[in-house]
C-alpha cells in the first residue's frame, strides 16, 4: 500500500508541476495547485484501488492511471474555483 500511495502522489506532484509552469497563475502561489493534484491523485488512486478487484495492498498500474484523472481533475476544479473567485 505504501508503494501505491507513494507512486500516486508523485503523479500528483508532476501534474501539478507541468500545469503550473504551462497555466497562468495570475500572482497565485503555485504550490496550492501542486498540493490540490496531489492530493486528488491520491484521493482517486487509493478509491480506484479499493472498488477494483485487485485492493489497495497490491500493486495496481490501473491505478496509477486514476490517479493521473484524479490530478487532472483536482486541477481543473481548483483552476474553476479560482476563475469564479476572480470574478467575484
Amino acid at each position: 500500500m505504501f508503494l501505491n500511495l507513494i507512486s500516486w502522489i508523485a503523479i500528483g506532484l508532476i501534474a501539478g508541476l507541468v500545469a503550473a509552469k504551462l497555466v497562468d497563475q495570475r500572482g497565485d502561489d503555485p504550490k496550492l495547485g501542486v498540493m490540490f493534484a496531489a492530493a486528488g491523485a491520491a484521493v482517486c488512486g487509493f478509491t480506484y484501488s479499493v472498488m477494483s478487484a485487485v485492493g489497495v495492498n497490491e500493486y495496481n498500474a490501473r491505478s496509477l492511471w486514476a490517479a493521473a484523472a484524479g490530478a487532472g481533475a483536482a486541477l481543473i476544479g481548483w483552476a474553476l474555483v479560482r476563475r469564479l473567485g476572480s470574478h467575484a
